[in-house]
């Protein structure tokens, strides 16, 4: 199971396992390459099968991203490739919007 602390750029995670517990650096360059500024907003949270999960820090909802900055979201059981500017959008919006 993997979990982020909640510290800013360049933190590290720890990352549990079964047998051993390692860090890991946050990686903020799919983020940074998407909305720079805005970065701020969001919290660095773990990465699992190369994407990462970013999580708002208002909506707490997870903006997910892989290296190349292409945005994905669950449905159902699965992650599925969407727009990233439909996505952004849900993600930050207010949750009484």
């Amino acid at each position: 199971m993997r979990r982020g602390d909640q510290g800013g750029r360049g933190s590290r995670v720890v990352v549990h396992t079964r047998r051993e517990m390692k860090t890991e650096p946050a990686n903020w360059k799919p983020l940074e390459r998407r909305i720079r500024a805005l970065c701020a907003e969001f919290m660095w949270m773990y990465r699992e099968n190369g994407l990462e999960y970013y999580k708002h820090i208002d909506t707490r909802r997870y903006l997910i991203l892989d290296g190349a900055g292409r945005c994905f979201r669950r449905q159902d059981a699965e992650l599925v490739c969407v727009d990233f500017r439909d996505e952004f959008r849900r993600v930050t919006e207010a949750l009484d919007a």
